[in-house]
């Protein structure tokens, strides 16, 4: 039986990341609970022939034994920069989502700005939905302090951030004054969703794009929940604006994913080796759309693993 697995597509500069979570038992209770599939941000490329088509691969990878599309059950939308919501227009078009997690924030883009026409319709869903009040989908927006509720509880998700601090860091100078939309823009990474996933004794972590203030308020609130992580996606793409030598050390990752194309400069792969000297590191940009496979045994079968045996894997993950 299949157990986790965890898609972080090949979507250049950006992020995509489908977790596929199986049917299973809990044993101390015997409730059942059935497959269920999130989404954690999304930069779609409607034709682009380095990147994976996000919707393509969707539609191909997730359908039930009839053969039709999965729903997602749950989207996470760990912030709205354009590089985490492109493609949200389309999506919401062509797959039903259940449940839309967000963040409260002030945020607005830059709609002067050269890029605005490639995404303007994307912002336009995205502001919709999180004003819908109708239940489709259902709006949730989450922080560290919420009680876990049942649905994402049987999933073992954990929320460390974002926090009420980091929302008065991100819209808020230290002097009380409001920041302007811009300095907001830039601060907004702090305010990212980072997310704790176990498994069987396995630890996930997603990071979205958080930042030196994001990883201060993590290590001061919840520092021994990040302990010893087994797969790490590096934040912000593996940016230094996001490396925290700290965390790094202390989480001792064991594989560390870059979402990020051959084209960037900015990412540093080799200050989180030098940090965790242990990990497998992985980028989408070189490798392609990345699947790991957790067993109920405690076990990940890697991207490498799958070359090996290509034969009896590849076909699952095309």
């Amino acid at each position: 039986m299949s157990g986790l697995k965890l898609h972080f597509l090949n979507v250049g500069d950006g992020d995509c990341t489908i977790i596929d979570f199986p049917a299973r038992i809990v044993r101390s209770s015997q409730e059942r609970h059935g497959e269920r599939v999130m989404m954690v941000d999304i930069h779609h490329h409607e034709d682009h022939d380095d990147y994976e088509h996000v919707l393509d691969y969707y539609k191909r990878n997730f359908k039930d034994s009839e053969g039709n599309i999965r729903p997602i059950f749950r989207y996470v939308s760990t912030h709205p920069h354009k590089d985490h919501i492109k493609g949200l227009d389309a999506l919401f078009n062509e797959v039903s989502v259940w449940n839309f997690w967000d963040i409260e924030h002030r945020f607005q883009p830059d709609k002067n700005g050269q890029d605005w026409e490639d995404y303007k319709d994307d912002w336009g869903r995205y502001e919709l939905v999180r004003a819908s009040t109708n239940g489709s989908p259902t709006v949730l927006k989450y922080t560290d302090k919420n009680n876990q509720m049942k649905f994402w509880d049987e999933d073992q998700i954990e929320i460390l951030s974002p926090s009420d601090e980091l929302h008065q860091f991100v819209h808020v100078k230290e002097d009380g004054s409001r920041r302007t939309a811009e300095e907001i823009g830039q601060a907004l990474n702090n305010l990212s969703y980072v997310l704790l996933i176990k498994f069987n004794g396995l630890k996930i972590l997603l990071t979205g794009d958080v930042e030196t203030k994001g990883w201060e308020y993590i290590l001061k609130n919840h520092k021994d929940k990040i302990k010893n992580i087994d797969i790490l996606k590096a934040p912000h793409h593996g940016r230094e604006s996001a490396f925290h030598e700290e965390a790094v050390k202390w989480m001792n990752p064991k594989h560390i994913i870059f979402s990020a194309s051959t084209e960037c400069e900015h990412i540093v792969p080799e200050k989180y080796k030098k940090a965790a000297p242990n990990a497998k590191t992985y980028t989408t940009g070189e490798l392609g759309t990345l699947v790991f496979d957790c067993g109920f045994d405690g076990t990940i079968i890697t991207p490498g693993t799958i070359k090996r045996y290509e034969n009896r894997f590849l076909s699952n993950y095309r």
